[in-house]
Protein backbone atom coordinates (compact mmCIF):
# COMPACT_ATOMS: atom_id res chain seq x y z
CA UNK A 1 0.00 0.00 0.00
CA UNK A 2 2.70 2.24 0.81
CA UNK A 3 4.55 1.64 -2.55
CA UNK A 4 1.40 2.53 -4.50
CA UNK A 5 0.87 5.57 -2.65
CA UNK A 6 5.11 6.51 -2.88
CA UNK A 7 3.85 5.60 -7.07
CA UNK A 8 0.99 7.96 -7.02
CA UNK A 9 2.93 10.88 -5.32
CA UNK A 10 5.69 10.39 -7.80
CA UNK A 11 3.80 9.99 -10.97
CA UNK A 12 1.05 12.70 -10.22
CA UNK A 13 3.25 15.81 -10.49
CA UNK A 14 4.78 14.09 -14.08
CA UNK A 15 1.00 13.98 -15.66
CA UNK A 16 0.06 17.07 -14.48
CA UNK A 17 2.70 19.10 -16.49
CA UNK A 18 1.65 16.53 -19.28
CA UNK A 19 -1.87 17.63 -19.43
CA UNK A 20 -0.74 21.85 -18.79
CA UNK A 21 -0.86 23.60 -22.54
CA UNK A 22 2.51 24.42 -24.21
CA UNK A 23 3.58 28.23 -23.95
CA UNK A 24 3.82 28.19 -27.64
CA UNK A 25 0.10 27.49 -27.99
CA UNK A 26 -2.02 29.80 -29.24
CA UNK A 27 -4.53 30.90 -26.94
CA UNK A 28 -8.38 29.58 -27.16
CA UNK A 29 -11.86 30.17 -25.88
CA UNK A 30 -14.33 28.04 -25.58
CA UNK A 31 -18.41 28.94 -26.72
CA UNK A 32 -20.76 26.62 -26.08
CA UNK A 33 -18.17 23.69 -25.89
CA UNK A 34 -16.40 24.51 -28.91
CA UNK A 35 -12.92 25.59 -28.25
CA UNK A 36 -11.93 28.35 -30.46
CA UNK A 37 -8.45 29.55 -31.42
CA UNK A 38 -8.24 33.26 -30.29
CA UNK A 39 -6.29 34.84 -33.81
CA UNK A 40 -2.77 36.62 -34.02
CA UNK A 41 -3.83 40.66 -33.18
CA UNK A 42 -6.75 40.01 -30.58
CA UNK A 43 -7.14 39.21 -27.15
CA UNK A 44 -8.85 37.19 -24.82
CA UNK A 45 -10.28 40.04 -21.91
CA UNK A 46 -11.78 36.82 -19.94
CA UNK A 47 -13.45 33.80 -20.75
CA UNK A 48 -16.51 35.18 -22.52
CA UNK A 49 -14.53 38.39 -24.47
CA UNK A 50 -12.05 38.66 -26.81
CA UNK A 51 -10.85 42.43 -28.11
CA UNK A 52 -9.53 42.51 -31.46
CA UNK A 53 -8.57 46.11 -33.88
CA UNK A 54 -12.13 47.07 -34.31
CA UNK A 55 -14.04 44.18 -32.96
CA UNK A 56 -15.08 43.30 -29.62
CA UNK A 57 -17.13 39.60 -28.98
CA UNK A 58 -18.76 39.10 -26.26
CA UNK A 59 -21.06 36.30 -24.69
CA UNK A 60 -23.28 35.32 -22.14
CA UNK A 61 -24.56 31.59 -21.11
CA UNK A 62 -28.32 32.34 -19.81
CA UNK A 63 -31.11 29.98 -18.35
CA UNK A 64 -34.26 29.32 -20.68
CA UNK A 65 -36.44 31.96 -19.11
CA UNK A 66 -33.73 34.67 -19.17
CA UNK A 67 -33.42 33.91 -22.48
CA UNK A 68 -37.17 35.49 -23.20
CA UNK A 69 -36.98 38.65 -21.34
CA UNK A 70 -33.48 39.23 -21.12
CA UNK A 71 -31.51 40.39 -24.79
CA UNK A 72 -34.83 42.84 -24.95
CA UNK A 73 -33.72 44.16 -21.82
CA UNK A 74 -29.83 44.51 -22.65
CA UNK A 75 -31.14 45.72 -25.75
CA UNK A 76 -33.08 48.91 -24.11
CA UNK A 77 -29.79 49.51 -21.39
CA UNK A 78 -27.69 49.62 -24.39
CA UNK A 79 -30.46 52.25 -26.31
CA UNK A 80 -30.04 54.51 -23.23
CA UNK A 81 -26.28 54.28 -22.78
CA UNK A 82 -25.95 55.57 -26.81
CA UNK A 83 -27.79 58.47 -27.77
CA UNK A 84 -29.35 58.27 -31.16
CA UNK A 85 -29.11 54.61 -31.34
CA UNK A 86 -30.21 53.20 -34.39
CA UNK A 87 -31.81 49.52 -34.04
CA UNK A 88 -33.31 47.28 -36.37
CA UNK A 89 -34.34 43.27 -35.73
CA UNK A 90 -31.98 40.64 -36.70
CA UNK A 91 -32.45 37.36 -38.55
CA UNK A 92 -29.01 35.15 -37.99
CA UNK A 93 -27.70 31.91 -37.10
CA UNK A 94 -25.22 31.17 -34.33
CA UNK A 95 -23.64 27.54 -34.64
CA UNK A 96 -25.75 27.20 -37.47
CA UNK A 97 -28.96 27.31 -35.33
CA UNK A 98 -31.56 29.72 -36.03
CA UNK A 99 -31.16 33.32 -33.90
CA UNK A 100 -32.91 36.82 -33.06
CA UNK A 101 -31.34 39.68 -32.50
CA UNK A 102 -31.02 43.15 -33.14
CA UNK A 103 -28.35 45.07 -35.54
CA UNK A 104 -27.44 48.78 -33.64
CA UNK A 105 -25.67 51.87 -34.45
CA UNK A 106 -24.94 54.86 -32.64
CA UNK A 107 -22.33 57.80 -33.16
CA UNK A 108 -19.00 57.51 -30.95
CA UNK A 109 -18.08 60.72 -28.85
CA UNK A 110 -15.04 60.60 -31.41
CA UNK A 111 -17.34 61.65 -34.62
CA UNK A 112 -17.16 58.05 -36.38
CA UNK A 113 -20.31 55.50 -35.98
CA UNK A 114 -20.12 52.03 -34.01
CA UNK A 115 -22.14 48.91 -35.06
CA UNK A 116 -23.35 46.17 -32.71
CA UNK A 117 -24.91 42.81 -33.32
CA UNK A 118 -26.78 41.29 -30.54
CA UNK A 119 -27.86 37.62 -31.52
CA UNK A 120 -29.62 35.34 -29.00
CA UNK A 121 -30.95 31.88 -29.04
CA UNK A 122 -29.72 27.81 -28.06
CA UNK A 123 -26.25 26.58 -29.58
CA UNK A 124 -25.35 23.23 -28.73
CA UNK A 125 -28.14 23.39 -26.02
CA UNK A 126 -27.55 26.40 -24.20
CA UNK A 127 -29.53 29.29 -24.12
CA UNK A 128 -26.88 31.93 -25.24
CA UNK A 129 -26.67 35.80 -26.02
CA UNK A 130 -23.53 37.03 -28.25
CA UNK A 131 -22.60 40.87 -28.96
CA UNK A 132 -20.58 41.89 -31.34
CA UNK A 133 -19.45 45.42 -31.27
CA UNK A 134 -17.46 46.67 -35.14
CA UNK A 135 -16.61 49.70 -36.14
CA UNK A 136 -17.62 49.27 -39.64
CA UNK A 137 -21.50 48.16 -40.86
CA UNK A 138 -21.49 44.28 -41.74
CA UNK A 139 -23.89 43.76 -44.36
CA UNK A 140 -22.83 39.84 -44.80
CA UNK A 141 -20.99 37.43 -43.08
CA UNK A 142 -18.12 37.92 -44.48
CA UNK A 143 -17.99 41.33 -43.43
CA UNK A 144 -17.30 39.85 -39.68
CA UNK A 145 -13.91 39.13 -38.51
CA UNK A 146 -12.68 35.47 -38.98
CA UNK A 147 -13.32 34.56 -35.08
CA UNK A 148 -17.59 36.34 -35.19
CA UNK A 149 -17.99 33.96 -38.53
CA UNK A 150 -17.33 30.89 -36.50
CA UNK A 151 -20.06 31.69 -34.36
CA UNK A 152 -22.34 34.10 -36.38
CA UNK A 153 -23.99 33.28 -39.71
CA UNK A 154 -25.71 36.69 -41.29
CA UNK A 155 -28.68 35.50 -44.03
CA UNK A 156 -26.06 37.15 -46.59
Amino acid sequence: MKKLLLLLTLVSPVLALAQAPTPDAPPAVNFCGIDLVVPGGCTPDNKYQVHCQGMQLTWMYLDYPMLKGFPDQFVRQLEKKHKHTEKQPLECFILETPAKGYRLSYPTEAGGMTYELVAYGIAKGQPVMVQVTLETDPDKTADLPALAQQIIRLPK
